[in-house]
């Protein structure tokens, strides 16, 4: 069943359910789905509408410091199905050797494993329609042995709005309603355990109302669950689970960079790529995190005459402009390759077969990396996020190590030779802005801001994503990743959401 805040019957959620799942992405949509599948009453509330609206956008505005990083309303769609609707589908489970504590990594460390992930590597493959298998990777001699080939499984991309609407519509135990704000959750008098949850609507003079449940799940994305917690303050001071003062800190994202030039000893086949990544073994030896570079050809245009280049220039003018074009032509642009650049550049790519190597990788744990919030207040007057991105020296040694190494690996294997980037063969190399069009620089994967950890005092949830010091209530998504591997988010999002729906269902049915 689906209900609008805005005009609904409210004695229609006058009532207890067994779980409020909070959000409608990845996590939260795949949560409420398995529930109700199973007989269970599940409330998905979700603050945007069916499609994007200028005023539920508005509520995800906030500032960015530090290095370059997309602007907060940007990064992230506000809307039936979440930030899947600008998923690109790239898809790739983490490495067992993710979830190890590495001591040159301080914080890092799962404390579940891989193997508990994998059982649900079928039903993930089912939710986000992907095909074919994942290929095993290829080992590669070259360069002294120290990288892997590895391969991508791609969804269409799957847009959970639009895949599964029709299903939600037709449950009659699964009630979504959208424009739903969640403006704060209340505790028991113990602090101990969530007693309602309260939302409203956009409608002005709109009093709210509350939803109970038996258990909450909070899935607003690696910011925004971390932005709510800390806003929720009126009993708790500094907000809910945040006891350690931890909530928000730990922020990661995939640097996504291109950090040299290749020229190819053979032609490169136009839409084709090869990733690599360093074997566990050296990434240790030079004390490096997990980094993925992809070997890809430069894109050719087939209509590369000036008129034509002059308007792929003009639709990646600016982040709103790329991705409203990317909605009408339903793909991606690919701005940091297109218009004017290419028309000069690519002038006879047959004879000079040219591409470039882009890195995607983990990025170090620090504890002022952070979502926290500043004094600017959105429209229900909840204060608006800060995102402070940073890096440290160490990640740069590492990332320049390992791209001079891939370099020897590629020589080695026959595919071409690189020209390291004059950005990271610097003195103090520092990431580069958007605006110098070497890749999105930050991947817009928001992870880490409510982590998972046994102790308490290293963590916002414990191995079952349940708030430390709260009794019912969970987190979904990305910002319970204790670290990030170099693969995209969406796969472990969704084996940890399923994974989450297997434990409630067990708690509920007990």
């Amino acid at each position: 069943m689906i209900f609008d805040a805005q005009d609904m019957d409210r004695s229609l959620f006058d009532r207890i359910f067994d779980v409020c799942v909070i959000g409608s992405g990845p996590a939260g949509m795949t949560v409420a789905l398995m529930l109700a599948r199973q007989g269970f009453d599940v409330a998905l509330m979700e603050g945007g509408a069916e499609d994007l609206t200028e005023e539920s956008q508005a509520l995800y505005e906030g500032e960015v410091e530090g290095l370059d990083n997309f602007e907060l309303d940007v990064s992230r769609l506000r809307m039936l199905g979440g930030s899947s609707n600008h998923w690109n589908g790239r898809c790739r489970p983490l490495e067992a050797f993710d979830f190890f504590e590495r001591p040159y990594n301080p914080m890092s460390g799962w404390p579940i494993g891989k193997t508990e992930l994998d059982p649900y590597a079928a039903a993930t493959e089912e939710v986000l329609d992907l095909t074919p298998a994942l290929a095993p990777e290829r080992p590669v001699a070259g360069g002294g042995g120290n990288f892997r080939e590895v391969f991508w499984q791609r969804s269409a991309p799957t847009r959970f709005g639009t895949k599964y609407r029709d299903e939600i519509a037709a449950l009659p135990n699964l009630a979504l309603c959208l424009d739903a704000n969640l403006l704060d959750l209340r505790l028991d008098d113990a602090l101990a355990s969530v007693t309602g949850a309260v939302f409203r609507s956009y409608a002005v003079g709109d009093p709210g109302f509350t939803v109970t449940a038996r258990r909450y799940c909070l899935c607003l994305g690696g910011i925004e669950n971390a932005r709510a917690l800390l806003n929720f303050d009126s009993q708790v001071p500094g907000g809910i689970g945040n006891r350690n003062d931890l909530v928000g800190r730990y922020f990661q994202d995939h640097v996504a960079v291109e950090v040299a030039d290749v020229l190819f000893e053979h032609p490169f086949p136009t839409g084709s790529e090869r990733t690599y990544t360093p074997g566990f073994d050296y990434q240790n030896r030079i004390e490096g995190l997990a980094m993925a570079f992809v070997v890809a050809p430069r894109y050719i245009d087939p209509d590369r005459s000036l008129p034509h280049q002059l308007v792929r220039a003009a639709e990646c003018i600016t982040p709103l402009t790329e991705r409203l074009f990317e909605h009408l032509r339903h793909q991606t642009l690919k701005c940091s390759v297109n218009g004017l650049t290419e028309l000069w550049t690519q002038r006879d790519p047959e004879h000079y077969p040219s591409g470039y190597v882009w890195a995607q990788t983990e990025q170090p744990l620090m504890a002022d990396c952070r979502v926290m919030l500043n004094d600017e207040r959105d429209a229900f007057g909840q204060r608006r996020a800060t995102l402070d991105w940073l890096l440290d020296e160490h990640y740069y040694e590492t990332l320049r190590e390992a791209t001079i190494a891939l370099g020897a690996t590629l020589a080695d294997e026959g595919v071409g030779r690189i020209k390291i980037r004059n950005w990271l063969l610097g003195k103090n190399p520092v990431l580069p802005r958007r605006s110098e069009k070497v890749g999105d620089i930050a991947a817009r994967h928001h992870m880490g801001t409510t982590r998972m950890a046994a102790d308490p005092a290293k963590g916002v949830v414990d191995p079952d994503c349940r708030v430390h010091g709260i009794a019912n209530l969970y987190v979904g998504g990305s910002s319970v990743f204790p670290t990030g591997g170099f693969a995209n988010p969406t796969y472990t999002i969704t084996q940890l959401s399923l994974r989450l729906a297997d434990h409630l269902s067990e708690e509920l049915s007990a």
